[in-house]
């Protein structure tokens, strides 16, 4: 039996120890990605997700995939360099973007790539997401970076986007989409959707007019009760 779920999951014997988490980390891309879809953040074929484990795995979603109903056997299982330890699946296109941020990055763990509509209307103009109009979108983002557009799937995309995602935790691509990175899943997810959000804010008080922002002190004063540092 046990020699059948190795098959199953193509895992190659030398992985055998870190099995458990590895199924685990599966489970969470698949739970997250249908959360992502039900939520209206990305459809059907759009978006991926990423985590990277505790032996330096790297699980990512599978091209073609119905992102909505996404099962926990269509997550790719890859090593940093990007070799392909579960070949009866084809990456995301983007699978070289995302191993490239966790080769420069190692403290971040798990990216969540997705295109959440009003954030990826931003993302098609040059007009920036306004953080600084409710604490909780400053102590979750911070500021948004953005990444100069490149073809989707290219080395210059992963480039890009990867040299931008050290300027911030969150990416937005140009006329593409945006991208959140974490130490942990959740925390992508939850920037991701925080994300959206802010970008709501920005276009309703934009509308609205006599927009009141929070000041230099209050920034600073979040920063110094998240423990954030200037640089962050």
């Amino acid at each position: 039996m046990e020699a059948k779920k190795d098959v199953k999951t193509n895992i190659c014997p030398k992985h055998d120890n870190i099995h458990a988490e590895t199924q685990r980390q599966r489970s969470e891309i698949a739970s997250i990605m249908r959360r992502l879809y039900r939520q209206g953040l990305t459809t059907t074929s759009g978006g991926n997700i990423s985590t990277r484990d505790s032996a330096g795995i790297v699980l990512i979603t599978a091209s073609k995939s119905d992102k909505g109903s996404l099962r926990e056997d269509q997550v790719a299982i890859l090593t940093l360099s990007g070799a392909n330890l579960t070949p009866e699946l084809y990456p995301s296109i983007e699978t070289e973007m995302h191993l490239e941020i966790y080769r420069r990055y190692p403290g971040l763990n798990a990216i969540v790539h997705a295109h959440p509509p009003v954030v990826s209307s931003f993302c098609a103009t040059l007009s920036p997401i306004n953080c600084r109009l409710i604490a909780e979108s400053y102590a979750v983002i911070g500021y948004p970076v953005r990444a100069e557009y490149a073809l989707m799937g290219t080395a210059a995309l992963a480039d890009n986007v990867a040299t931008a995602a050290g300027r911030g935790a969150c990416v937005l691509l140009d006329n593409h989409g945006a991208l959140a990175t974490g130490k942990t899943l959740l925390e992508a997810f939850d920037r991701m959707e925080v994300l959206e959000a802010a970008a709501r804010l920005t276009l309703l008080t934009s509308r609205i007019g006599q927009v009141n922002e929070l000041s230099a002190e209050q920034l600073s004063a979040i920063d110094l009760l998240i423990g954030r540092k200037l640089s962050d």
